[in-house]
């Protein structure tokens, strides 16, 4: 159950690829749902996990690694972020799609970027400016359609739309410039 106003947790998605983000490592994990077990795939390795929603924010999980059992607890701590606690050890990591990876890198890399990229390959399903429109900071730029889901790419900052380098129906690679912003004036 969803309550209103809050994402459901990364643990309640039946089906989905994720990046997941610690503090030294990033994992590409795939998450299916299969009747009160989840078939987790992190970087290609596959494992069966029970789970026990505990609480709205709060998953107990167990898996099997090499004849061992393991014991984790998993606490939403933020929209996409969990404190994760494996024996005594605790660990921060957050649970990204892969849109929102790459958004994240490129906020990382580069604040207030002047291109908006396609984070993956995709079709471009719609371009919402045109050139020398005035967007602001979080505007939805252009929707590209990638894994059968349509993702929302928007502005890192405000700024006028130079050019649009695409059209609706384009297949982009994973890197290609979209939509340009003019240089910010830093006068």
């Amino acid at each position: 159950m969803v309550e209103r106003g809050l994402a459901p947790a990364a643990w309640e998605v039946p089906a989905m690829k994720w990046i997941v983000k610690g503090a030294t490592a990033a994992h590409e994990v795939e998450v299916e749902r299969e009747g009160e077990h989840f078939v987790v795939t992190v970087d290609g390795v596959e494992r069966v996990v029970d789970y026990i929603p505990l609480d709205r924010t709060i998953a107990s999980l167990r898996y099997i690694n090499n004849g061992h059992s393991f014991h984790v607890t998993a606490h939403r701590e933020a929209k996409r972020s969990y404190r994760v606690a494996v024996g005594d050890r605790e660990f921060t990591w957050d649970v990204l799609t892969p849109v929102e990876a790459v958004a994240s890198e490129a906020r990382g890399a580069s604040a207030g970027a002047a291109r908006i990229i396609a984070p993956i390959p995709g079709k471009v399903v719609k371009i919402n400016v045109s050139p020398g429109d005035d967007v602001e900071q979080g505007q939805s730029i252009v929707v590209l359609e990638a894994m059968k889901m349509e993702n929302e790419l928007e502005s890192e900052r405000a700024g006028r739309v130079a050019s649009v380098l695409v059209s609706a129906g384009d297949t982009v690679d994973a890197g290609t410039v979209l939509v340009e912003l003019e240089a910010e004036d830093h006068g």
